[in-house]
């Protein structure tokens, strides 16, 4: 302890001596490089004390690599350069007079500089923030260890998923998810089976932004969450392996395999994963339906087995051709078969108590879920400056295809047959198959950097759907539930975008262009909707930078949102026999300006404000036949919304072994126009928190407790309930530093529920759902072959040179 305060006072002191021994200041500039001169972004850049080595000032790099230390005192010093992942460097001392020092350009290198190989390890916090973006590192997290990478996405900040599995960001729909920074193409209940499909085992991070520059696609009015793969350049030949098993009503269980060979200029890498899911979901709603005054009431229990089965590959190579050009060519493969046997018994009558009537339904669906996609990638550098040009060529086909079997017994209070069975089945293959094309280029220009580029994409999506009725010992086209499908939308767009820093100031404007062509073609119905159309997507930033640990920074954007494929098409998808969906070909994309407002300080706490306001907003909306008791649910273009949002996020340590990572969210949402047949004018607030809190017990044993909690609020018309819940796990790193065990528990308390109610004008429903989230994992990790580096040494004078004064 005395140490401590010795330590403290020495530091406190130096830097009283150095504020006060000129009154002339200077400042202290550079850039910061890798081995391929490219520049490093986040750096942490220290300016200490020659003699007793105090932080006076700090710095981080910019998206340029370049660094500046304002006001720095007269002495002597030396810079000290901290990358995770990267070798420490500090510099030799220099002097600071009357004038500003302009330091050469630094050059990190990898970990270790010695002959013999070292074993590469950093560790990164939790949550991080970065360049405007909240970073939820789950690379080693016990508690994401076994998960799918829809569960692992529920934990990053702002993020929450409703009842259809559709992913919010700040309590909003439309958002973009990427894969190491490409579009998916998919929305909805695709991207929620993609993802489900996916092994969380290898994700490193996600990464949350609610702002984009000209360069991001302009879709995604919510914002952009990218899912980071796991990435593995160490030398030589290296991989490791999972193997996770769990319970929760039922087994579950997943494995990988992750494989990477690096020699000279030539990289191979690839994986597998198997994952063998089975989920019970129990769902009870209870309808009121109103005719003449005489009210009809519902009231259904269902039991729903989800059975997953899924495998994962990729593989692919990094060739270095040339000391200026990089060549990846990669191949990413999803093979899933999900089965669902759904139980349900619904009582009908004119309250709970008497019942005039029960459906029996059984719904039994096999779907075939497969992705394949190719990609290639080719960056030149052009200059040793920083110039570069990077092309990029994707192509993916999915194909699903859902057979639904339904059985409807409606029987009398005594369980007597009242009808006749009624058999159906629905045959829903979907086809779709996405182009796209990129180039762009990155120029240093003047103080700042200048982007331009252009894009290319084109989507076919055939969806055939064909209903039947068995009849008469025979199965039966039903016409007037069978539709035949294609949708074809190009998309061609440009750029401009510049970054510029000008003393304490930092400026960055853009502007982009896309130019749609769609056709949605109903050959059923021989109907046929055509659009065209141009928008133009300005973007900027202007950040100042108070003092290093002190940063304010606004943000404009405009941003699109394009319905969904399947919302499109003039057709009824079936929940059962009396709720279903109805799609809309008339749908329109709904467009949304963004300001935001960021406050990060001492690089640890960012405060994030924003304001969405979107016009004709694709909005859920609901309709009812009193006659035949169902009910429908339908997206329409309704009136205006805005959603604004304060994001808070702070880190806190407490001792050496507690670090516990804080995030909440404020939201008020309002919306004004119809929604089914009435007008509302009408808004919520509501709240979203999650504390994230790890604990080192030892170097073998850590341990890692998450808390996150949503309050009720008011979602048009419906009214979602409070949701909480509570997950643990615990680690353990054996002696050889290859084997790890982790074992988790998830929703401890099971009260991690989707319940939700409406009481709008007609309409009167409540929703009790439970998705199985309670469960006990434990996961096996092995790292294999090298898992070291190896760097020649260099000579002393030859590494001044080219990293220092």
């Amino acid at each position: 302890m005395k140490q401590t305060l010795l330590l403290l006072l020495l530091n406190m002191l130096t830097t009283v001596h150095f504020a006060w021994a000129s009154r002339q200041e200077t400042d202290v500039k550079g850039k910061v490089v890798d081995e391929q001169q490219e520049p490093i972004v986040g750096a942490s850049v220290y300016l200490l004390s020659s003699s007793t080595q105090a932080i006076i000032k700090t710095s981080v790099t910019n998206e340029s690599g370049y660094y500046e230390i304002k006001n720095a005192p007269q002495g002597s010093f030396v810079i000290e350069v901290l990358v995770v992942g990267l070798s420490k460097f500090k510099s030799e001392p220099f002097t600071v007079v009357d004038t500003g020092i302009e330091m050469a350009v630094i050059t990190m290198l990898p970990l270790s500089t010695e002959i013999e190989a070292v074993e590469v390890k950093g560790e990164l916090p939790l949550i991080q923030s970065s360049n405007g973006k909240l970073i939820l590192n789950v690379e080693n997290s016990s508690i994401s260890a076994g998960n799918n990478a829809l569960e692992v996405l529920k934990r990053a900040p702002g993020v929450s998923v409703d009842k259809d599995d559709n992913v919010l960001l700040m309590g909003q729909q439309g958002v973009n998810v990427t894969i190491d920074g490409r579009q998916t193409y998919m929305t909805g209940d695709q991207l929620a089976t993609f993802l489900k499909s996916t092994d969380g085992a290898q994700i490193k991070s996600i990464e949350v932004s609610t702002t984009r520059s000209a360069k991001d696609d302009a879709e995604g009015a919510a914002g952009v969450i990218n899912i980071v793969m796991k990435k593995n350049r160490a030398e030589g030949f290296n991989g490791s392996f999972v193997a996770s098993g769990g319970m929760g009503k039922h087994f579950r269980g997943n494995s990988s395999i992750n494989l990477n060979y690096k020699k000279n200029n030539t990289t191979l890498f690839g994986n597998y994963s198997y994952t063998d899911n089975t989920r019970e979901n129990d769902l009870d709603i209870e309808r009121t339906i109103s005719n003449n005054n005489v009210n009809t009431v519902s009231n259904q229990k269902s039991i729903l087995i989800d059975n997953d089965h899924t495998h994962n590959y990729k593989v692919g190579i990094e060739q270095k051709t040339s000391d200026r050009n990089i060549l990846t060519l990669q191949f990413n493969g999803n093979n899933n078969l999900e089965e669902q046997d759904n139980h349900s018994i619904t009582n009908f009558g004119r309250n709970l108590v008497s019942i005039d009537s029960i459906l029996n339904s059984v719904t039994i669906s096999n779907q075939t879920f497969n992705r394949y996609s190719f990609n290639a990638n080719n960056e030149f550098k052009i200059d040793t400056i920083g110039t570069k040009l990077t092309a990029d060529v994707d192509y993916s086909m999915f194909r699903t295809t859902n057979n639904v079997d339904y059985d409807y017994r409606m029987l009398n209070p005594d369980r007597s047959p009242l009808y006749e069975p009624e058999v159906e089945r629905n045959i829903m293959p979907v086809e779709i198959d996405i182009f796209a094309a990129k180039l762009d280029f990155l120029k240093p220009l003047g103080k700042g950097q200048l982007e331009a580029g252009v894009k290319y994409s084109n989507v076919k999506s055939d969806n055939n759907t064909q209903y039947n009725l068995f009849l008469g010992n025979s199965w039966q086209n039903d016409a007037n539930r069978s539709n035949y499908f294609i949708y074809k939308e190009q998309i061609a767009a440009g750029y401009i975008d510049y970054n510029t820093t000008f003393g304490k100031w930092n400026a960055k404007v853009g502007l982009r262009g896309e130019y749609t062509i769609s056709d949605g073609h109903s050959v059923t119905k021989d109907e046929q909707v055509k659009r065209d159309y141009l928008d133009l997507f300005p973007s900027g930033s202007l950040s100042y930078n108070a003092h290093e640990n002190h940063v304010l920074a606004l943000g404009y954007a405009r941003k699109i949102s394009r319905p969904n494929y399947r919302f499109l098409n003039p057709f009824e998808f079936y929940i059962d026999k009396f709720t279903f969906m109805k799609g809309n070909p008339y749908l329109n994309p709904q467009y949304t300006h963004n300001i935001t407002l960021n406050y990060s300080l001492y690089k640890m706490f960012n405060i994030a404000l924003g304001t969405d306001l979107t016009r004709d907003a694709i909005v859920e909306s609901i309709g009812q036949d009193s006659t035949k008791n169902t009910t429908w649910v339908i997206r329409e273009n309704l009136g205006r919304s805005s959603t604004s949002y304060v994001n808070i996020s702070a880190p806190f340590r407490i001792g050496k072994f507690w670090t516990m990572y804080n995030n909440l969210t404020g939201i008020h949402m309002f919306f004004k126009g119809p929604i089914a047949g009435s007008y509302v004018s009408q808004g919520s607030v509501f709240f979203q928190g999650s504390s994230m809190n790890t604990f080192k017990l030892s170097k073998a044993f850590s341990a890692e407790m998450s808390v996150n909690y949503a309050s009720p609020f008011l979602y048009n018309v419906y009214r979602i309930e409070t949701k909480w819940n509570m997950d643990l796990g615990v680690s353990y790193n054996f002696k050889d530093e290859r084997s790890s065990l982790k074992l988790a528990a998830t929703d401890v308390f099971k009260t991690n529920r989707q319940d939700l109610s409406t009481n709008f004008a007609e309409f009167n429903s409540k929703i009790r759902q439970y998705h199985d989230a309670q469960s006990v994992r434990l996961t096996y990790t092995y790292k294999f072959g090298n898992l070291k580096q190896s760097i020649r040494k260099k000579d002393s004078d030859s590494e001044e040179k080219n990293r220092a004064l």
